[in-house]
């Protein structure tokens, strides 16, 4: 759909004239809308497009139980107008901010002082190292070495940039291993020898030989890494994650091995079968397919048929995308940007939305997370406390 096409589906919806499938559209693509920002609306036009969306998420929250545990919202405050589409699709005990003055937060301490205060010790990205890890257990800090080509071991030369690594050529005389290791606040982009992209998260590593032999090229991942493989009937692509292998002949795919007991392989383009130890391969070949695993018993695979690709890729286009996530879903992942230690005070039930840039200070992602009115956070050091 393009900007044009989303426009005219909005002034219907706008009009009241929309048909159930284009309000599931208008529903649905609120991330795109507030992405693309390729039209203009005229101040008319965007006053009743805000009343209309409006009143269909009065409507909702009017026709909600009272009782029911509520789920937190919360979207960029320039793009208000659209997050109410948004909250049509959550379901039932839907809340926004913006339509409440009901809000839960009590004086508890620290989290009773004024925000200002309490976000005085703001923190940046960590920014930490890149580490080159090579064969015989020598270290190279990515950051002090200069841009341009440099040599590998194994008679490999690789041409070294800001933020990414790319070998040449795939016929180094000898074979050897290197590991390359993001640490907290930083990704990077290698080019392997084959010509395949792959892109590390935080804390994340990848091991890969500075050559494929003729027969496979297999490489070794923890943490969270994107492929992009380069097409090669003769050698099939492996990554190893723990138990579970990924094979493939060239597509686009994630790997999030953060948790162990929840390994999740995302197709993005192609088509990638998922072998645990000893068990029944997960074949994925529709792009939003995903195979979660628990390492811990064997690697053991299930399907689930459609997840949300823009939230699980957001990292590699720098964004945090939180799509109904608990708070400690959303400060684990604060934690390995940011270097933080997390202290819960008190129990978070509410599940929350958000999208916003990975560069920002951390204050900017709690400030809007506290215009809910359902969680308050103290900066001390590298310390953040969670309270209500």
């Amino acid at each position: 759909m393009n900007a044009n096409q989303a426009k005219a589906i909005l002034e219907k919806y706008r009009a009241g004239e929309s048909t159930p499938e284009e309000k599931r559209i208008v529903e649905q693509w609120w991330a795109q809308l507030v992405a693309t920002g390729e039209w203009q609306w005229s101040d008319e036009e965007r006053m009743q497009l805000q009343q209309a969306m409006k009143r269909s998420l009065l409507e909702k929250i009017n026709s909600q139980d009272r009782g029911e545990v509520r789920r937190v919202l919360f979207l960029r405050p320039a793009y208000w107008w659209v997050a109410a589409s948004l909250l049509l699709v959550l379901g039932t005990g839907a809340y926004f901010f913006t339509y409440s003055g009901r809000g839960r937060a009590h004086d508890n301490g620290l989290a009773g002082r004024p925000q200002q205060e309490r976000f005085k010790n703001d923190i940046s990205p960590a920014n930490q190292r890149v580490l080159l890890t090579l064969s015989d257990g020598s270290t190279q800090v990515m950051d002090s070495i200069s841009s341009g080509t440099m040599s590998l071991q194994g008679n490999t030369r690789a041409i070294k940039q800001t933020g990414s690594l790319a070998l040449l050529g795939d016929h180094a005389s000898k074979i050897v291993y290197n590991t390359l290791t993001t640490e907290k606040g930083r990704t990077f982009h290698l080019q392997l020898a084959d010509g395949t992209g792959v892109w590390l998260d935080a804390l994340s590593s990848v091991k890969f030989p500075t050559s494929f032999p003729r027969d496979e090229r297999v490489v070794e991942v923890t943490g969270q890494a994107y492929f992009e493989v380069a097409k090669d009937v003769r050698r099939p692509f492996k990554v190893r994650c723990g138990n579970q292998v990924v094979e493939v002949l060239g597509t686009h795919f994630n790997i999030n091995s953060y948790n162990r007991t929840d390994l999740q392989t995302t197709l993005v383009e192609g088509s990638v079968k998922v072998v645990g130890k000893n068990t029944v391969p997960v074949i994925l070949n529709k792009a939003g397919q995903q195979a979660r695993a628990d390492d811990s018993n064997g690697g053991m695979a299930r399907l689930v048929e459609a997840v949300d690709v823009d939230e699980v890729m957001a990292w590699k286009e720098g964004r945090f995308q939180f799509n109904g996530c608990s708070v400690e879903q959303i400060m684990d992942q604060l934690s390995r940007w940011y270097n933080l230690d997390i202290v819960y005070k008190d129990k978070i039930n509410e599940t929350f939305v958000a999208d916003i840039r990975r560069d920002l200070p951390v204050s900017k992602l709690l400030a809007l997370l506290e215009m809910t009115k359902q969680i308050k956070f103290v900066i001390e050091g590298n310390k953040i406390t969670v309270a209500k």
